[in-house]
């Protein structure tokens, strides 16, 4: 019987994992229809919108990528608040995190392996490492994961290290782990781990994920919501995120006053070149992602 107590056991245990390894597996945390609603969707989303490789190093020359999912279709909705997940990202962030981005992931055969990165390299550059979480990056695996498809491969505990994978002086005989889990399961990581998507080397199998990215409230978001989610798209969000989504100065007044935040998103319609007024004076003007529509 899984009771308050063993999921606080089971809670702490990840959260042990994560401080000495940067990174830990959820086995089995998404419900089996939810994975394969989730996976379908994706895959006939790449269809109509004729989703390509994008063919950089980043991106890779045989993976396709969807960004800004929230705007792509209602399923992707009930992925950032997930029970079995984001009680362990409050955790390592607080409960004033913002989602900070959703991405999916589809590599395919023939990628090579995606060169080693940290997701808070933004912020690594400006930060003395190690630090505390400015990212906390969650894979969610839609197909399995294996050495073979494209599984994600990490360096253990190189989250505590000072350097970057680009930093002249930093280690080059590294212990790096090929992950493996089955379909469902998500790996849950810090933002300064070093990892990368592996390479495919299957004939014919492809490797769906979907990134789902988090920071702390004070953080600018990497998919900018106000300028990415058309406004009817947002008034069909649940609560709790949309103050994933909202500044931190305005999550209150978003989320549970009179009209709430379905009545202050910006217009669909709104001008690229016209000011969108936040609910907070003080909130920045951001821009939006290249692709934030598509």
């Amino acid at each position: 019987m899984h009771t308050a107590e063993t999921a606080e056991q089971d809670l702490e245990r990840h959260l042990e994992r994560i401080a000495r390894d940067g990174y830990t597996i959820v086995r089995d945390a998404v419900a089996p229809d939810l994975t394969v609603r989730l996976r379908d969707t994706i895959r006939r989303l790449e269809r109509e919108l004729g989703v390509e490789p994008r063919n950089t190093a980043a991106e890779g020359k045989a993976t396709r990528r969807l960004y800004n999912l929230l705007a792509k279709d209602p399923v992707f909705a009930e992925m950032p608040a997930y029970p079995s997940i984001l009680p362990l990202v409050e955790r390592l962030l607080d409960r004033g995190c913002l989602l900070s981005g959703m991405t999916a992931i589809d590599i395919g055969p023939g990628e090579d392996p995606q060169p080693l990165h940290g997701d808070d390299i933004v912020m690594s550059k400006h930060l003395r490492r190690p630090h505390a979480p400015m990212m906390v990056t969650t894979m969610w695996a839609l197909t399995d994961f294996t050495p073979e498809n494209g599984g994600t491969w990490c360096v253990p505990g190189s989250h505590v290290w000072p350097q970057t994978p680009g930093d002249p002086d930093a280690p080059r005989d590294l212990d790096i782990r090929m992950l493996a889990m089955s379909a469902g399961s998500v790996m849950v990581f810090h933002g300064s781990l070093w990892h990368g998507g592996g390479a495919n080397t299957t004939q014919d199998k492809w490797r769906c994920g979907v990134n789902v990215q988090y920071c702390p409230g004070f953080v600018r978001q990497q998919q900018n919501p106000y300028l990415g989610i058309p406004r009817e798209v947002a008034a069909r969000l649940p609560d709790r995120v949309l103050e994933l989504l909202a500044t931190d100065s305005t999550r209150e007044s978003w989320a549970t006053s009179t009209g709430g935040a379905r009545a202050r998103w910006p217009s669909a319609n709104a001008s690229r070149r016209q000011p969108i007024v936040m609910p907070s004076a003080a909130a920045p003007r951001a821009t939006a992602v290249a692709d934030a529509r598509r």
